[in-house]
């Protein structure tokens, strides 16, 4: 098996990123609000699952989008 090489850029706001089994992509981006400046979120790109975390980027927050991007098998959303 093969891997090429990903060329894209990240949006703007992707702090991390996270490559599911199926060319999806789990992104850690912030979600700040007035009442929480520091939030954080993990989205799958497939599924449209969500971990949110209040404070910062976590060591749980970045666990939960790894283990979420190596079982989801849901396939990237289209572009256009």
């Amino acid at each position: 098996m093969s891997s090429q090489p990903i060329t894209t850029a990240w949006p703007y706001e992707v702090l991390y990123r996270f490559l599911t089994i199926v060319g999806a992509t789990v992104d850690v981006i912030p979600q700040s609000t007035a009442v929480l400046p520091e939030r954080h979120a993990a989205v799958c790109r497939g599924c449209d699952a969500s971990y949110t975390y209040a404070v910062g980027v976590s060591h749980d927050l970045k666990k939960w989008a790894q283990a979420h991007s190596e079982t989801c098998r849901a396939l990237p959303r289209p572009t256009a």
